[in-house]
């Protein structure tokens, strides 16, 4: 019987850890996907300290921003889309969209970080 209620209880307590956890997620990707506007996107096209911030090679095309590793290997990029609430449109080839969340809480780090850069 006493093991039947511990069970039940690491159960129930698991259960709540993962509705928590869950909950925390959406609001962090609530908050992220905020971050993808056209100003941002702005600020981070025109921003001079991109290369020192960003971990990826940034490449410029018109529209689009490209996020690439040093060996030319395109992760993801971000493009101006108007169908897109906020006009911007994250984009990721790496996983098959499975790293999109990945892709858009560094790309939500890195406008935080030119953001509060301060000016010299």
């Amino acid at each position: 019987m006493q093991l039947a209620i511990i069970i039940v209880l690491i159960v129930i307590i698991i259960f709540a850890y993962l509705v928590i956890s869950g909950r925390k997620q959406r609001k962090e990707y609530k908050e992220n996907i905020k971050l993808l506007t056209l100003e941002n996107y702005k600020l981070i096209r025109d921003s001079p300290d991109i290369d020192g911030l960003s971990r990826y090679r940034i490449i410029h095309n018109e529209n689009k921003l490209r996020f690439t590793r040093k060996n030319g290997y395109t992760l993801f990029w971000i493009e101006i889309n108007k169908d897109e609430p906020h006009g911007i449109k994250l984009r990721g080839l790496d996983g098959y969209g499975i790293r999109d969340r990945e892709f858009l809480k560094y790309t939500a780090n890195l406008i935080r970080k030119i953001k509060y850069l301060p000016i010299v």
